[in-house]
């Protein structure tokens, strides 16, 4: 390992701990990680800003500039009541109804999106029903997770392996639904178990909740329909992705911007409504993690856990799926999808030319595996999804703080089980 690798070990380790300790503020941590790879020449510029995922920007941008114009029309409100009615207001059937929509809706739509919708809904109905959200953004950020592992929109590294391996929405959809279903419906029942005991709401709130009217909620029905409007054509233009070779970026801008237009509301407050300190963590990380990209640090550690597997189909797809988990859930899923793309290509034609298996058996062993390991490894820690730092500061900025441990604490054990119930499918349908 040469000096500049050894710098940009240095800098991801402290930066990391710097985020976990608290002690800095996370994006002011993430941003001195970033620059420092920069600065002490570990990467450089263009490189760098190159490894800047604009998409993941943008179509967060977007998103919350819709979201923004949905709060204002009183549109959460209205959906937080309907909610909460349908569950006869008891909090275990909510959260039930909140996690297996989030998951649904996370796989037609993308993770991110789903939460930015989802989000303040929960606060709402949290807040009429006097318990505590936190638990209920938790478990959805992971059904959120879950559910974009089926397809290839619901989360941003199946775009990247479908890119490459020229899979398509379909063929996600046949081969990864059946799992995410299952692990949908474990991750649902053990988010009822999990807040089981403080689970309860009076007789008196229930009945509050039951004779409250939904359309008070909107304060501004003209604005409402606007809004839901834009939202239908970015999410219309998400679903017709294969068709329309639109990017789930510019068609969540282009509805920001439509809906700027249509309400002739002033750019200034739409924009004050980002979360920008949330952006410029994802800035920082992308920066630090070019640098680990850029010395070969993470192709030389995927390479060597691939290679301890030999020519066994069964072993590498486990490594694979093992190893993009783990280090999908501290560093993140996009740079270990970018790292592990090329090793899985030259490993398939490793495996073939032992002559006993198909090129296309060793190659949806590996592909699949790959994509349950980054997707579902990202419930493992904040770190792991753009879904899961966005979740954490929107529970900040409603004076609600999700520390890293205890998303650990959640998110670990569903983490495993699923990861579990992956390997198993993957044996079972694709190693003969």
């Amino acid at each position: 390992m040469d000096m500049q690798a050894i710098f940009a070990v240095i800098i991801a380790v402290l930066t990391y701990a710097a985020i976990l300790s608290g002690k800095v503020h996370k994006t002011v941590a993430a941003l001195l990680g970033g620059c420092a790879m920069v600065l002490l020449r570990v990467v450089g510029e263009e490189e760098a800003f190159q490894a800047i995922d604009l998409g993941v920007i943008f179509l967060l941008t977007g998103m919350m500039v819709i979201s923004h114009f949905l709060a204002k029309s009183g549109f959460f409100g209205y959906v937080a009541i309907r909610i909460a009615q349908l569950a006869k207001g008891r909090p275990l059937p909510l959260l039930v109804l909140l996690c297996t929509v989030t998951g649904l809706l996370s796989a037609l739509v993308d993770n991110v999106t789903t939460i930015v919708l989802i989000a303040p809904v929960t606060f709402l109905v949290a807040e009429q029903l006097e318990v505590n959200p936190v638990p209920y953004l938790l478990f959805e950020v992971m059904a959120a997770n879950v559910g974009g592992t089926a397809t290839l929109i619901g989360d941003p590294p199946n775009i990247l392996i479908g890119s490459k391996a020229g899979l398509t929405f379909n063929q996600f959809l046949i081969n990864l639904g059946p799992i995410v279903l299952v692990c949908l419906a474990l991750l649902v029942g053990a988010a009822a178990f999990a807040v089981r005991k403080s689970a309860h709401v009076s007789s008196d709130i229930r009945a509050r909740i039951m004779e409250m009217n939904p359309a008070g909620a909107i304060s501004d029905r003209r604005l409402m329909l606007k809004s839901l409007f834009g939202l239908s054509l970015v999410l219309t233009s998400f679903l017709l992705h294969g068709l329309l070779h639109i990017g789930p970026a510019p068609a969540a801008l282009a509805g920001a911007a439509l809906l700027l237009l249509f309400t002739h509301a002033e750019p200034s407050e739409a924009f004050g409504a980002v979360e920008w300190p949330t952006l410029f963590f994802f800035v920082g990380l992308f920066l630090t993690v070019a640098g680990l990209a850029a010395t070969g640090v993470l192709d030389q550690i995927a390479r060597f856990a691939v290679s301890l597997t030999g020519s066994d189909l069964f072993l590498t797809a486990m490594v694979v799926l093992w190893f993009a988990a783990i280090t999908s859930a501290f560093i993140g899923a996009i740079p270990i999808v970018t790292a592990l793309i090329p090793v899985v290509q030259n490993i398939i034609p490793g495996i073939t030319a032992q002559g006993t298996l198909p090129e296309p058996v060793v190659a949806q062993a590996l592909w699949w595996s790959l994509a349950l390991g980054a997707c579902l490894g990202g419930n493992g820690t904040v770190f792991g999804t753009a879904a899961n730092v966005v979740v954490v500061e929107i529970a900040r900025n409603n004076r609600r703080e999700i520390s890293f441990a205890q998303f650990l604490r959640y998110g670990l054990p569903v983490t495993f089980v699923t990861l579990v119930l992956s390997s198993i499918y993957v044996l079972i349908r694709y190693v003969p």
